[in-house]
This record gives structure tokens, C-alpha cells and sequence, in this order.
């Protein structure tokens, strides 16, 4: 019986998502976001590693997109040029 829910726990698997992908003011790098750029949650124990920002559907995905379009729209600075869309992205879970 216990090694039946070992194998449950073990088991791997993958899921389509949707990712943010970042376009600085250059134009020539794109990055998936993540923890590190939108602090959704403080880290809940030290050395936690940073997570990408995903979301389950593409308009919410995208209505964040629009949001941080609006935030650095009137800016005169660099950020001005920020672009941010939304991205297919698989997370894909397996035991090491």
C-alpha cells in the first residue's frame, strides 16, 4: 500500500500556461517574468528560489500585460519603451 502512494507522489507531469514575456527599451532582450519582478509573495523560507509569473488563461494574461502597459505609459524615461505580452509556456514537472 505505501508504495502505491509513493508512485502517486512521484508521478510527473507538464501543464500549458501562460508566461509574460519582457522587452526592455533596448528592443534585443526578452525575458520570461517572474517572482523577482512582480512580488506577488514575500519568500516563504530563505534561499526560496525566484518562480515565473504565469497565469491560467490568456486574458489574464494579458489584461496584466495592458495594466503594466498603462503603468509606464506616461513615463518620459526609458521604461516608456517596456513592452510586455503575454506567452505560451509549459511548466513540466518530473522527479529527479
Amino acid at each position: 500500500m505505501a508504495s502505491k502512494t509513493l508512485k502517486a507522489t512521484l508521478r510527473s507531469w507538464d501543464q500549458r500556461l501562460w508566461g509574460v514575456s519582457f522587452t526592455g527599451s533596448d528592443g534585443s532582450k526578452h525575458l520570461i517574468l517572474g517572482t523577482a519582478w512582480h512580488a506577488i509573495f514575500d519568500p516563504r523560507y530563505e534561499g526560496e528560489p525566484s518562480r515565473p509569473l504565469l497565469f491560467l488563461t490568456r486574458r489574464t494574461a494579458r489584461a496584466w500585460c495592458a495594466q503594466q502597459h498603462a503603468r509606464y505609459a506616461g513615463r518620459t524615461d526609458c521604461c516608456a519603451d517596456w513592452r510586455f505580452r503575454p506567452i505560451r509556456v509549459r511548466m513540466e514537472v518530473r522527479p529527479a
